[in-house]
């Protein structure tokens, strides 16, 4: 049995400032328990210094494999620190000196979303994207001068079509989306929890984390069921000034 296509690989999507508006990143799993029992084998190879990914079709000896051209490639052996140093550092940067952010990542059940997203503590080079961002914004903020600034944040979950606060008092209420003549698109009664601390932002996603709607799959036991997207908004206040909304930084993870 072979692995096939991009199963066992996620794709993260970012938008931010800079000549190019999106860039496009492949990160490859290794193989899991279940496929390794099923004796499945790697299709999928990458030339890491060109961004692109080969994929053999098999049994076809004489047929070439697929080729593909991402904005970055990251195979078994590299960690989700590179991988946010190079790719999502400057996007995180970006926000913290006015720019909006989005960062989304999408593949299958079992491709590896939650683990590039959320990320495990130890060893440290795994820790997510998300609790990056998190230590990323507030080393930002200790070292801005004669500013201070407030951190809310929000998390919401799509299942079947139907958007529910993760932090809200009633976690089973549906929520509507509407839509604002001057701020455009949002999600009516979505609540905002101000954060202090990287510490508060892990308690509150973990919080949210556990609120998601997660169900079993041949490919993972806790598979998400879901769209989730965490929200950081920033505002500012310098020494005499107004206090001024600063864009926000969007954390994507689709089921």
């Amino acid at each position: 049995m072979v692995q096939n296509d991009f199963d066992h690989s996620l794709g993260l999507w970012l938008s931010y400032m800079g000549s190019e508006s999106v860039k496009v990143v492949v990160r490859c799993r290794p193989l899991n328990d279940r496929e390794k029992a099923l004796s499945c084998k790697m299709v999928l190879s990458m030339d890491l210094q060109r961004c692109q990914c080969f994929i053999e079709k098999p049994g076809a000896v004489d047929e070439p494999p697929k080729q593909f051209t991402f904005d970055g490639t990251y195979y078994i052996d590299q960690a989700t620190e590179q991988m946010y140093n190079e790719i999502a550092y400057p996007l995180v940067e970006g926000v913290t000196e006015g720019y909006n952010g989005t960062i989304f990542a999408y593949g299958q059940t079992g491709s590896g979303k939650s683990f590039t997203m959320q990320g495990v503590s130890e060893p440290a080079t795994q820790k997510g994207v998300i609790p990056r961002a998190f230590e990323h914004i507030f080393e930002s903020i200790q070292c801005a001068e004669n500013t201070k600034f407030l951190v809310r944040a929000s998390y919401l979950e799509i299942y079947n079509e139907e958007i529910r606060d993760l932090l809200g008092s009633d976690t089973k209420q549906r929520l509507e989306l509407k839509e604002h003549p001057e701020h455009g698109v949002y999600v009516r009664d979505l609540s905002m929890h101000t954060v202090h601390s990287v510490g508060e932002c892990e308690r509150i996603i973990e919080k949210g984390w556990r609120n998601r709607a997660v169900g079993y799959t041949l490919m993972n036991k806790d598979s998400s069921r879901s769209h989730s997207i965490f929200t950081i908004h920033l505002e500012s206040c310098s020494t005499g000034e107004l206090i001024r909304s600063l864009p926000s930084l969007y954390l994507f993870s689709l089921c």
